[in-house]
């Protein structure tokens, strides 16, 4: 065997045997119809593991698990089949072993694809304690460390068997010198136990000798009185032997002596009656220092034969061993025989020796663990400053990439409001242009009534000038006093008639609002048209006659037959 303290061996055998309640029974197919998660866990957590060192047996046991999971597809499932795998091989062969440590590679490796804190805060916690109770304390350290590190990120409620697993915590940092975060864990885990159950009684009993070592004396007695409540309730003899023993030691230290003798003494015979070597064997051990104090030799000397006969040849019986030679040897000087004394002082500080060297290295652990916990915590900060900076990285990017959206932004809409400006601004040239454009062709509608009705009383006064010129012909035989005034009349319509340079020049701005660029055109088609030749193409355009030209040419009918062959004539020249 190797050196495991006693309670690390209660705890572990009590988790790894896998006979922890009567949920151990059940079958994989029971197993596989509860529908509590958690109850699930706690159930196939208890599957029995132990075949005599049998791995055939263990796999095969086993393996229903591992086929449930795969067919529910269960992460937890699964990352139970790998635990539990890993505890059968640690009882199979009773040390480390590569095997157990292959499982818990393969239940890490699961976590960190379906990451799990509370399963992960186990899976260390029971690796840890592997190897914690084979003596490997220094590599133990870092899933203890990253245990407590998941503590506060877990549920409690969602974690299966707290009590058993927080036990194991507690045994650790017991161990190391912490007693007070051993009794934050027990605490914890308290609420989760049974009342007037074993697993509460040993809870209580554990704080109260946790603070104890811690010199909370009041503290811890509160809670032996409630361990000896929770004892009697449940009418478990060998607790309330056990916790009797306990109080018997704070009696003692207070000064009631009597009381400690008689509460020993009932340790004393529940232990023997039940079988509790261990708790017998100190229980015997403590009342003989006692009888020494009150130098009743013969008692003493009794009380520690009955303690030897109890003591097994077990590296965790080393520190009584050495107790009993001590309190064998004052017990011999007492008797006065000095040979026995002699021989059992030498005895006593071989075995002082001994176990000192064994603090010594337990001190070393101590120191280690300080050392690991203080790297652990600086890589903590280390990693935690990393993932801020990282943090604010992307924050940083975050808030340019926002504002070079915004800018984006505003450009964009900056593009917008621009084009929607040119485009209003084109809508209203357009809608100026249109307006412009009505104006012109109502315009053009006015001058091209006003040139046909031009046109028109171009005609009509040529009507009404050859009347008159017919009247002043009759009236020149008949009547020669009315032909003054017929003449008059006659010359004051010729004259309107007539077309000036000045009226040409209106009459042409007007024909070229009606007929744009037809005059400009004719000039450029034929450069040697004259401004007479002009007017009698504007006359023609209008279709006036011959007649019509030439009163408002104020030429003869023939003059304006000439004045059109002549232009014709050009017109050829040029075409030619």
């Amino acid at each position: 065997m190797k050196t495991i303290l006693f309670y690390f061996f209660v705890l572990v055998s009590l988790v790894l045997s896998g006979n922890l309640n009567h949920v151990c029974g059940q079958s994989v197919a029971e197993i596989s119809a509860i529908e509590n998660p958690v109850v699930q866990l706690e159930a196939a957590l208890q599957l029995p593991i132990r075949f005599d060192g049998d791995t055939i047996k263990l796999k095969n046991a086993l393996a229903p698990i591992l086929e449930l999971a795969d067919k529910k597809r269960s992460v937890a499932l699964k990352w139970v089949y790998y635990m539990r795998m890993a505890d059968g091989f640690s009882i199979a062969f009773d040390r480390i072993n590569l095997s157990s440590e292959r499982y818990y590679r393969l239940a890490e490796q699961l976590l960190r694809v379906h990451p799990d804190a509370e399963l992960e805060m186990l899976g260390c916690a029971r690796e840890g304690y592997y190897n914690f109770i084979y003596r490997r304390v220094k590599e133990a350290f870092p899933f203890f460390l990253r245990a407590n590190d998941l503590k506060s990120k877990v549920n409690v409620k969602k974690i299966p068997l707290v009590v058993k697993h927080y036990q194991f915590m507690a045994s650790f940092y017991s161990y190391i010198g912490d007693q007070a975060n051993a009794v934050v864990y027990l605490e914890e885990a308290l609420p989760f136990t049974k009342p007037a159950s074993r697993e509460r009684i040993d809870l209580i009993n554990s704080i109260a000798v946790y603070l104890a070592k811690d010199s909370l004396n009041h503290q811890a007695f509160t809670y032996l009185n409630r361990a000896m409540d929770e004892a009697k309730l449940a009418k478990d003899s060998v607790w309330i032997g056990i916790i009797s023993g306990n109080l018997a030691d704070h009696a003692w230290r207070k000064g009631e002596k009597e009381k400690a003798i008689a509460l020993v003494k009932k340790n004393i015979e529940l232990s023997v009656r039940y079988n509790e070597r261990r708790d017998a064997m100190r229980a015997n051990l403590n009342l003989a220092n006692w009888y020494i104090e009150r130098k009743e030799w013969k008692l003493a000397e009794q009380y520690v034969m009955a303690s030897e006969r109890l003591i097994e040849d077990k590296p965790y019986f080393l520190k009584y061993k050495m107790e009993l030679a001590k309190t064998k040897s004052n017990i011999m000087r007492g008797l006065g025989r000095g040979g026995d004394e002699l021989k059992q002082l030498h005895l006593y500080l071989t075995l002082k020796d001994s176990l000192e060297k064994r603090m010594n290295d337990k001190e070393i652990q101590k120191m280690l663990w300080q050392r690991e916990s203080e790297k652990y915590n600086r890589t903590i900060q280390a990693t935690e400053e990393k993932r801020i900076r990282t943090k604010r990285m992307y924050q940083f990017i975050g808030v340019i990439l926002i504002l070079i959206f915004a800018i984006v932004v505003l450009l964009v809409n900056k593009s917008k409001i621009k084009i929607k400006m040119r485009n209003t601004l084109l809508e209203r040239d357009q809608l100026a242009l249109a307006y412009e454009k009505q104006l012109l062709d109502q315009e053009l509608v006015i001058l091209r009534n006003s040139l046909t009705e031009f046109t028109d009383t171009i005609r009509q006064n040529d009507v009404v000038i050859q009347q008159l010129r017919q009247e002043v012909i009759k009236i020149s035989e008949s009547d020669p006093a009315h032909m003054t005034q017929v003449t008059d009349n006659l010359n004051a319509l010729l004259q309107q008639h007539i077309m000036t340079d000045e009226r040409w020049q209106k009459f042409k701005h007007v024909f070229n609002k009606v007929y744009p660029a037809y005059l400009t055109q004719m000039r450029q088609t034929y450069p040697k048209v004259t401004e007479n030749d002009l007017k009698i193409l504007a006359l023609l355009k209008l279709d006036l006659s011959n007649a019509s030209m030439s009163e408002l040419l104020c030429v003869s009918v023939e003059a304006v037959r000439k004045a059109k062959q002549r232009l014709k004539k050009k017109l050829e020249q040029t075409e030619d």
